[in-house]
């Protein structure tokens, strides 16, 4: 399995691929008709060859050349905030929100983004590439993610982490006490802030927070694929994403009772048009909507240079 794509990391957990603007309707549906007690975080991707990758885990990928670990994501953590209350003089800012207020401009934190709306979800997973003329980005086959929410009674102890210094770091990244199982799904968090920025507003976002993924049983990490015993190796699960993953595809109303659970679709290119032109037409969910801000504006303006040009 070396080398694989993170497209085929995934593949087996699909459903059937949304290829219209009915089948989403109708697939997001049947999904939350199957799980009407749970509370459902999205992600879209508008490349379905990404992996879950929050910024920092993939900025430090770039630099190191490999995937990142625990210890060396805290290590950059406590470096982005020396910095920010050093020399940007943000002392006395809770860790949370400076990494949420980082997350939102751009800024390499391990926040991963999700909203609560399956439609912001699907406009990220069938927004336009980026243009540029150095490295030009085609437009491929998107993804969004379904992941159930960690269980409610987490909400106080989520308030209780709006901390000077995440509490996450004094947690050891030790499957093996029942109390400390950061890094395995058991232990995840959903912090849903408030608004240090009009786009939290604007996307109904909030935050998922995991370690690295560990080892969380000698069986590995998250099935291989449905109906099948094996499991995810560290590495491969490390690979493609920060974070542990029990991906499933059931639609009994049967969830695993001890980790996570995520599902996924694929959205196919040849759908994205006309999905793009549903949102805008029947919702207005657009760039303008999305980034209601200047940097919004500018990147939009960077991204589509082909408005700039009046075609006579």
């Amino acid at each position: 399995m070396a080398g694989m794509l993170a497209a085929d990391f995934f593949r087996e957990w699909e459903s059937e691929p949304i290829a219209s603007w009915s089948d989403f309707q109708a697939q997001v549906n049947e999904l939350t008709g199957s799980y009407p007690a749970q509370r459902l975080l999205w992600r879209g991707a508008r490349n379905a060859n990404w992996g879950v990758e929050s910024s920092l885990y993939r900025t430090l990928r770039g630099v190191l050349g490999r995937p990142p670990t625990e210890q060396e994501m805290v290590d950059a953590e406590k470096r982005i905030l020396d910095h920010a209350r050093t020399d940007w003089r943000f002392d006395g800012t809770p860790a949370l929100e400076i990494f949420a207020e980082l997350q939102h401009v751009g800024g390499p934190t391990r926040l991963l983004d999700v909203t609560e709306n399956p439609m912001f979800a699907l406009w990220f997973a069938t927004e336009r590439p980026v243009t540029s003329v150095a490295e030009p980005e085609e437009e491929a086959d998107g993804r969004i993610f379904a992941f159930v929410a960690p269980d409610k009674s987490d909400v106080t102890l989520n308030q209780n982490w709006h901390t000077r210094e995440p509490l996450w770091h004094s947690l050891k990244h030790d499957a093996h006490r029942a109390d400390k199982r950061w890094g395995t799904g058991t232990l995840r968090r959903y912090w849903r802030p408030p608004v240090y920025h009009s786009r939290i507003a604007a996307q109904s976002a909030g935050f998922l927070l995991d370690g690295v993924a560990i080892e969380a049983a000698r069986t590995g990490i998250g099935r291989v694929a449905p109906g099948e015993r094996s499991r995810w190796s560290i590495d491969q699960m490390r690979d493609y994403s920060s974070m542990p993953l029990e991906l499933t595809r059931a639609r009994d109303g049967v969830l695993p009772a001890d980790r996570a659970p995520v599902f996924t679709f694929r959205i196919l290119l040849d759908a994205k048009a006309e999905i793009r032109e549903q949102l805008e037409r029947r919702y207005g969910i657009r760039t303008s909507a999305m980034y209601p801000d200047m940097y919004g504006l500018a990147h939009w303006l960077v991204k589509r240079p082909d408005v700039l040009v009046i075609v006579r």
